[in-house]
């Protein structure tokens, strides 16, 4: 993995992570998902956030993604 990647979205869940590196490289960004490889997942009390990072020259196409990823995923408030 290049070492100058730039971070655009944190998840708890690797699902979550992994839909929007799928919805990043459908628009032709190439996205890397961190942390995808721990035993632990699930089985302990400490967070184990999942990074989804991109090219710098992606990142203000991938900014731009991810907030809708996050606007269409965000729990409905009730009124």
């Amino acid at each position: 993995m290049p070492d100058d990647l730039v971070p655009v979205f944190q998840s708890e869940t690797l699902m979550e992570a992994k839909l929007l590196t799928d919805r990043l490289e459908a628009e032709g960004i190439r996205a890397f998902i961190d942390n995808t490889d721990t035993p632990f997942d699930g089985l302990t009390a400490a967070d184990q956030f999942k990074t989804v990072r991109v090219l710098p020259q992606d990142h203000p196409r991938a900014t731009e993604i991810t907030t809708a990823f996050q606007a269409e995923h965000e729990p409905a408030e009730d009124d």
